[in-house]
C-alpha cells in the first residue's frame, strides 16, 4: 500500500452536506495507568455529545474516575491489554456503531523512554481527538469518501527512535500471515512492506472490521504478563489492520491535526538538521549532490591517490576539510595541503601541514586533488598548476 497523509483541520468545520451529528459514533478508550486518568481526560470531556465515550480497563480505582453520566464504563480481564479491551470487551457493542475511535494510554517502561514516549502519546491523542472541529472533520471525511475505512495517527518516530522511516514487523510478520489466513484475509503481505498500523489507535468505519471479529476472541488467545516487548498476538492485530481494510476494499490513511502537523514539521527539521551535521563531521557530504555522488567519487579518490602516493590537496577551506574527512575513512593519508599564500599561525589543517604551492616538489608519485567547490577558483588553481607544477591532477 501506498502511504496516503491527510492534514484535517482542528479549528474549524470543513463544509460538508452531511448532517455528522446524525451518525453514530463511539469514542472506546481502554486505560490501565491510574496516573494518566486526567491526561485523557483533557480531550474526552470536549467529545461532542453525540459520541459515545466508552472507557476499558481491569481497574476499578481507574473506572471510579468517570462517574460522569455521558462515560460508559466496563470492566474486562487483566490480560491482553488494549487489544483484549477491542476484540474481546467491546465486541458486543462495536457494530452498533457507524465509526468508532479505538485509543489507550501509554507509559514509559525506563527513564531512558520517557520523553519519546510522551511524543508517541501526544502522537496519538492530537491525531485522533485533538478538538470538537477535528473530530467532526474526521467524521466529515469518512462521509464524503465512501473509499476511506480506517484512519490512524502517524507511525511513531524520535530520531532513531519508531518506525515512521523504515517500518518494523517487530516480529510478527508470520503471526500476521497466520491470522490474516485464519480470518479469511485476501491482502498483499509482503516482508519487504512493513503496515503503517502501529499502536492500535485508529478510527474505523465499523463495516471493515467484520473478518477481524469474524473470530471468537477470548481472553486466552492473549499472553499472561508480562508480555514481551515484541512477536506477541497484540502486536500482530496492530500490524494486520490496514490489510484487514485493504480486504474489505477500503483506504488506510494516516492523518495529522493541523496543530500536530505544524510542530511535527519542526521537530523533523530540527532532526535533520542535527542528522546533516552528523554526516558532514563524518563523511564530508554536505548536500544531497555530495550524497549522491559520494561512491564514485571515493572510488576516483581511491584510484588516484592508488596512482599518486605523494598526494596532495590543493585548497584549505571547507572542501579541503571534507575531503580530508573522505581521506581518513579512505585510509589515505595526504603529504600535505597546498596553498597560494600562507596565513600567518596557521600551520596545519586537521593535523595535515599546510604549505605553499611554491614548496611543491613534484615526482612521478606526485598528484594534487583541488579542493575547493568554486568553479572560478578550480579554474584558477588549474591554470596554475598547468603552468608551473607540471603533475597530475583531479577535482574533489
Amino acid at each position: 500500500m501506498s502511504e496516503s497523509y491527510s492534514i484535517i483541520p482542528d479549528d474549524r468545520r470543513v463544509e460538508t452536506e452531511s448532517d455528522i451529528s446524525a451518525v453514530r459514533a463511539a469514542v472506546l478508550v481502554h486505560l490501565f495507568y491510574e496516573e494518566q486518568v486526567e491526561y485523557s481526560k483533557r480531550y474526552l470531556e470536549r467529545l461532542p455529545d453525540s459520541i459515545d465515550i466508552i472507557i476499558f480497563s481491569s481497574k476499578e480505582n481507574v473506572l471510579g474516575q468517570f462517574q460522569e453520566d455521558r462515560y460508559i464504563r466496563i470492566k474486562k480481564e487483566n490480560r491482553g491489554r488494549d487489544i483484549s479491551a477491542l476484540l474481546v470487551a467491546a465486541a458486543a457493542i462495536v457494530f452498533e456503531y457507524q465509526y468508532i475511535c479505538f485509543i489507550h494510554d501509554k507509559k514509559e517502561k525506563c527513564k531512558a523512554h520517557k520523553e519519546y514516549v510522551e511524543l508517541w502519546r501526544k502522537n496519538m491523542w492530537d491525531n485522533m481527538l485533538q478538538s470538537p472541529a477535528y473530530v467532526y472533520n474526521v467524521l466529515a471525511a469518512f462521509e464524503n469518501d465512501s473509499r476511506i475505512g480506517l484512519m490512524v495517527p502517524v507511525p511513531p518516530h524520535q530520531g532513531d527512535k519508531g518506525v515512521w522511516l523504515k517500518g518494523d514487523w517487530g516480529g510478527t510478520f508470520d503471526l500476521v500471515r497466520n491470522l490474516a489466513d485464519e480470518i479469511g484475509l485476501s491482502a498483499d503481505i509482503r516482508y519487504d512492506a512493513p503496515p503503517v498500523t502501529y499502536s492500535t489507535v485508529f478510527w474505523a468505519r465499523t463495516e471493515m472490521l467484520r473478518k477481524l471479529y469474524s473470530k471468537e476472541w477470548a481472553y486466552t488467545d492473549f499472553p499472561d504478563e508480562p508480555m514481551k516487548d515484541y512477536g506477541e498476538i497484540n502486536h500482530a492485530v496492530e500490524r494486520i489492520l490496514q490489510y484487514v481494510a485493504d480486504d474489505a476494499g477500503y483506504e488506510t490513511r494516516i492523518i495529522l491535526s493541523a496543530a500536530f502537523a505544524s510542530g511535527f514539521v519542526l521537530q523533523l527539521k530540527e532532526e535533520m538538521n542535527r542528522i546533516w551535521d552528523g554526516i558532514r563531521s563524518v563523511f564530508g557530504i554536505r548536500d544531497y549532490k555530495d550524497l549522491s555522488e559520494y561512491g564514485q567519487r571515493a572510488e576516483k579518490m581511491k584510484a588516484f591517490s592508488k596512482r599518486h602516493p605523494d598526494l596532495y590537496l590543493y585548497g584549505a577551506g571547507s572542501a579541503g576539510r571534507d575531503c580530508i574527512r573522505m581521506c581518513a575513512l579512505l585510509d589515505i593519508v595526504p603529504a600535505g595541503v597546498l596553498v597560494t599564500e600562507m596565513e600567518e599561525d596557521v600551520a596545519d589543517m586537521e593535523g595535515i601541514p599546510i604549505l605553499p604551492v611554491s614548496d611543491l616538489k613534484v615526482s612521478k608519485e606526485t598528484g594534487v586533488v583541488i579542493t575547493v567547490y568554486e568553479t572560478v577558483y578550480q579554474d584558477e588553481i588549474r591554470e596554475r598548476l598547468d603552468k608551473t607544477v607540471f603533475c597530475e591532477y583531479m577535482v574533489y
